[in-house]
């Protein structure tokens, strides 16, 4: 009985150890990003909304608020300032008048092409010292942990 107690207990602290680490990683690179995209005027958050926007068909603030971690409010703020910096637009989707729709703005051509490059630095410093079979792993329990999280918020 005190060894299944024992166990328990180590397990818990280990389980406890996985999530502390993830939340202080994702705090130490958006603190990371957030330093090298200040030059830009913007912060990670921003930045990867503007490369989304870029990327997806229709871009609107549905698809993305999940994509960025923030809800609806935190989506309208976030949008509020890059439509301040005319960084994008909101328009209506020409499909579903029902539907906003995010467009780059004038000023964005001039930011996206920057952004990227800093992204990338981030990822070549996270990485810095692991073997392509090591990333390729951590990729793959990344993956799991990822369906893990979303099963928590179904529940």
């Amino acid at each position: 009985m005190v060894a299944t107690q024992e166990t328990q207990q180590v397990q818990a602290r280990d389980e406890v150890a996985v999530s502390t680490m993830v939340f202080h990683l994702g705090r130490e690179l958006r603190t990371a990003l957030d330093r090298r995209f200040e030059s830009h005027g913007i912060t990670s958050q921003q930045a990867a909304l503007l490369l989304l926007s870029r990327l997806l068909k229709e871009p609107s603030p549905i698809k993305m608020a999940a994509r960025l971690g923030t809800d609806s409010a935190g989506m309208t703020r976030l949008l509020d300032r890059l439509e301040r910096k005319q960084l994008i637009a909101r328009r209506v989707s020409p499909d579903d008048r029902r539907l906003v729709v995010i467009e780059l703005g004038p000023r964005s051509r001039h930011v996206l092409p920057r952004l990227i490059p800093e992204f990338q630095w981030a990822e070549k410093g996270l990485l810095d010292g692991f073997k392509k079979s090591e990333v390729d792993q951590l990729n793959k329990m990344l993956r799991r942990l990822m369906q893990n999280a979303r099963r928590l918020n179904e529940s």
